[in-house]
């Protein structure tokens, strides 16, 4: 695949395969210092991995997505043959994303904390099935001790709710696991974070829910609230499950404080994406 992916593009190419986890981390920063774009070809976790590494003066990149989720590739036309790849560097949509910082890292996509990330945590052992279905598989293999936490989220240094939740979905982006809408207003691009909190709640009742979440369709059902905020931070009274953009961390025993910064990672598409706003386009090279 790398093959044809290269035989169409003009230029100087390096081609850089990771050899470990957060090695796409490492490459990518070494390969800024020298080129004006990065290809990053993989799931949310390469792409993530990548971002990291251009971070916090990026130069563009492009992604071709070939992961079981791939998330945030679904927000931009992504080129998937060599042909594109070379017609999204040379001619395609410029957009610049925003990106969360976490503190000791950055969040391209999504952040998921409790039922979300346990369910990132059984899916890395599910081989044989990619996108929606694998993460359904993972919910019913989560719903054994899906476990319910107490939590304090503060959105732009305001309390804004506390209690015992199932999760807590902080959305850079409008999806999650694979197909889940959880925060289905969220767009990359417009200097907002989006939180789905989801209370206690039976597991009939989750059962319920969960298809209405494909859609975005669960934002309205009792027990469901959403906040919008520049800043989030996330504490608890006990160790919580965390993922970040589909790399499940453990359990995190210190509070999460999130700041967005806007529109600071240039990325290169076919054509823009549905959830970008009307000024998203722009010249990157």
């Amino acid at each position: 695949m790398v093959r044809s992916l290269t035989a169409a593009l003009s230029g100087e190419v390096d081609v850089l395969w990771t050899q470990r986890a957060g090695h796409a981390r490492e490459l990518a920063r070494d390969a800024a210092a020298r080129s004006q774009v990065v290809c990053a070809v993989g799931g949310d976790g390469t792409v993530s991995e990548v971002v990291n590494g251009l971070m916090p003066q990026p130069v563009p990149m492009v992604v071709v997505p070939t992961g079981s989720g791939n998330d945030f590739a679904s927000m931009v036309d992504c080129p998937r043959t060599g042909e594109e790849l070379a017609r999204a560097i040379t001619e395609g949509a410029g957009v610049r994303f925003d990106v969360i910082d976490c503190g000791d890292r950055y969040c391209a996509n999504s952040i998921g904390i409790g039922f979300e990330a346990l369910v990132t945590y059984h899916s890395l052992s599910i081989r044989r099935l990619r996108g929606l279905p694998l993460y359904l598989t993972a919910v019913f293999k989560a719903l054994r001790s899906p476990g319910n936490i107490t939590y304090r989220i503060t959105i732009d240094g305001v309390e804004a709710a506390t209690g015992e939740f199932l999760l807590v979905s902080v959305g850079n982006g409008p999806r999650a696991g694979g197909g889940f809408y959880l925060n289905p207003d969220a767009s990359p691009d417009d200097g907002i974070i989006d939180v789905c909190v989801a209370r206690r709640m039976s597991r009939a009742r989750l059962l319920w829910i969960l298809p209405r979440a494909i859609k975005g369709r669960h934002v309205t059902q009792a027990g469901i609230s959403m906040f919008r905020g520049r800043s989030v931070s996330i504490a608890a009274n006990t160790p919580f499950p965390i993922h970040i953009d589909g790399e499940y961390l453990g359990r995190r025993d210190t509070p999460l404080d999130l700041h967005l910064i806007p529109r600071c990672l240039p990325v290169l598409s076919l054509r823009g994406g549905t959830h970008l706003s009307a000024n998203a386009l722009e010249p990157l090279l």
